[in-house]
């Protein structure tokens, strides 16, 4: 997982690149280099047994994994004064582990002189922690765009995991979003305060230390999955036959990015979820009171718990009915086949996530900050129909 986004070509020499000033040609530092940048290496251990039944119409697999990584390449944040392009450098930094299961079933679950089904199942289960990173251990945080730090390489955790602060929904009494501290005390925010006030408060109305993500942010869950697998089968009788791919993912959460941006109080196009918005004392919702300007309650400024959802889903990845004609008819048309298909790509979506697609990923495979949709397109559904002809 350390370089899985790729490193930049060269990445062990420190470039320079051309440019203008106005019309004066210039020379600057494009790329920090590391001359001690080497290969990741891995220790693995692999132990499969396999398995056949009923005379090998029923096989499958069983396997354990583990796969030991040592010097992840990381883009190692710099301090912005040292002045480094992407305030950065690639370094061999660390270690982690993969380890889990693999399971697999194939087989004929039917099959006669007309009908025929055949099913492939596979499951597998994986944990993923971080060993080690610096001397010191120092936590690595990742951005989207330069909007979310919702993520942390963190010594003991699922490499990316989201980093966030807890809240508690909203106050009834006052309508302001209720954040919790370092120190697990419930503070509030108001946007909006007379001159020489605090905008945080306890919920008793004294003054209370700001909330920051950096002082109190927590773990609130992997973004890699902790199962996944799919399911395909495949029916075939008097000619038609249909194919049903299943895909299935869980046990990690998303930061709805979206969701933060929609609710955001400034000048947006807020989603409708505004009108479930805290109106009156005694109302009780997730949505705060509305304050225009206030990009912090929903999660713009500081990223919230709120947002964090659970990313589990199920797939109809692929759905494909077809039909073979007879072969009589193709033996009159001088064809040695001919099949009609339709077939359907992204069918459907089972799933609690809220946002557009829990598949998707603002910062693509990005180790440092995956698990983020930040108003991401999601995956197209594709219709085909064809007409496969031999002659």
């Amino acid at each position: 997982m350390g370089n899985n986004s790729g490193i930049s070509d060269f990445a062990w020499y420190s470039l320079y690149s051309t440019g203008l000033y106005a019309a004066d040609p210039t020379i600057f530092f494009s790329q920090p280099g590391n001359n001690l940048l080497s290969w990741e290496t891995s220790k693995k251990t692999d132990v499969g047994l396999n398995f056949g039944l009923f005379g090998d119409r029923l096989t499958g697999e069983i396997t354990y994994f583990q796969n030991l990584i040592d010097g992840l390449i990381l883009p190692v944040p710099q301090s912005p004064s040292k002045g480094i392009p992407g305030n950065s450098i690639s370094t061999n930094i660390g270690s982690m582990l993969n380890s889990g299961w693999e399971f697999s079933l194939n087989g004929t679950v039917f099959k006669n002189s007309k009908l025929k089904w055949t099913s492939n199942f596979n499951i597998a289960f994986m944990h993923n922690e971080v060993k080690s990173l610096d001397e010191t251990n120092s936590d690595i945080f990742g951005l989207t765009g330069g909007l979310e730090q919702t993520n942390v390489i963190r010594v003991g955790e699922s490499v990316g995991s989201l980093n966030v602060v807890e809240t508690a929904g909203v106050n009834p009494l006052t309508g302001r979003r209720i954040f919790i501290n370092g120190k697990g005390e419930k503070v509030q925010y108001n946007h909006v305060v007379p001159s020489g006030q605090s905008r945080w408060t306890y919920l008793d109305g004294s003054p209370a230390t700001a909330v920051n993500l950096n002082s109190d942010g927590k773990i609130f869950g992997p973004t890699l999955p902790k199962w996944f697998g799919a399911w395909d089968n495949t029916f075939s009788a008097y000619g038609i036959d249909l194919n049903i791919q299943v895909q299935y993912s869980g046990g990690n959460y998303i930061y709805n990015g979206s969701k933060a941006g929609l609710r955001d109080q400034r000048f947006w196009n807020n989603h409708t979820d505004v009108l479930t918005r805290w109106q009156k004392e005694g109302d009780v919702t997730d949505v705060p009171r509305v304050v225009f300007g206030d990009n912090v309650s929903n999660g713009s400024a500081i990223q919230i718990s709120e947002n964090v959802e659970k990313g589990d889903f199920l797939r109809i990845r692929n759905l494909t009915l077809g039909y073979n004609f007879p072969k009589d008819w193709l033996t009159k048309a001088n064809m040695t086949n001919a099949r009609l298909f339709v077939s359907v790509t992204n069918a459907f979506l089972f799933t609690n996530y809220s946002g557009t697609d829990p598949e998707i990923s603002t910062n693509g495979n990005s180790s440092l900050a995956p698990g983020v949709d930040r108003n991401t397109v999601p995956m197209a559904r594709t219709l085909l129909v064809g007409l496969n002809v031999g002659f």
